[in-house]
């Protein structure tokens, strides 16, 4: 069982790159945030002398299943959000090999009617991440079914501003299912794309390897993208 208490951590992170990532090996930015993510905690795994050969852990990735009639409307999902379950395979070493099996897996929720992006959610009038975690902590699942919440909430891609102050960064903070001792948020705002990861305190004393491990995760991919890249020039 889990504490009250928690720790806390933020990664900084650019669109631009994810967005690059996103192009050039044809997925989409939800693949290359649980590329990363899955990068990370088999980096944290190992780092504790955890066994991860052959190991997949089951994400929890909620998506919203709003219709495009209602996109912009109220922030009030409702039932507008599904639970959606996609492996990481943290034993995976190789970056590029990750993103293609997560890419795959993940194909038949991305070629589903029932998935659309989550934009809906957060229209620039009515921006309230708060109310779409909110909502996300009262999808009716199982927390035996999986070992990880991953939340994506894509925010506006223009300054807010409060009494002529702008609003510089938004941070997400998630929350800990029932004995589960780490959960990640993703939030995107003004070309920025932010990780927030909350762990149990006194389970997770070393949350700033998994910190770290996101930031190692993200540079490694773009190293292999760039790669990829000369190698497409080359052959043109």
């Amino acid at each position: 069982p889990i504490t009250q208490h928690r720790r806390y951590r933020i990664v900084r992170n650019s669109l631009d790159d994810f967005k690059e990532i996103k192009k050039l090996l044809d997925t989409t930015l939800n693949d290359v945030v649980l590329t990363v993510t899955s990068d990370a905690l088999g980096r944290w795994l190992r780092s504790r002398y955890f066994p991860t050969d052959d190991l997949k852990l089951r994400a929890l990735v909620p998506v919203s299943t709003r219709p495009k009639k209602r996109r912009g409307q109220d922030t009030h999902a409702g039932n507008d959000l599904l639970a959606m379950r996609g492996y990481l395979p943290v034993s995976e070493m190789d970056t590029l090999k990750r993103l293609s099996y997560i890419k795959n897996s993940m194909d038949g929720l991305k070629s589903s009617n029932q998935a659309v992006a989550a934009d809906a959610l957060t229209a620039v009038q009515n921006f309230a991440p708060p109310t779409v975690l909110a909502q996300a902590s009262r999808l009716n699942f199982s927390t035996r079914i999986f070992n990880l919440l991953v939340t994506n909430v894509p925010g506006p891609q223009l300054p807010l501003y409060l009494l002529d102050r702008q609003m510089i960064d938004a941070f997400p903070i998630p929350f800990l299912a029932e004995n589960h001792r780490v959960a990640v948020a993703v939030m995107s705002y003004n070309g920025r794309l932010n990780f927030g990861i909350l762990g149990d305190y006194d389970a997770v004393p070393d949350i700033q390897v998994i910190a770290d491990g996101l930031s190692d995760a993200r540079d490694d991919l773009l190293g292999a993208t760039a790669r990829q890249r000369v190698e497409i020039i080359g052959t043109d």
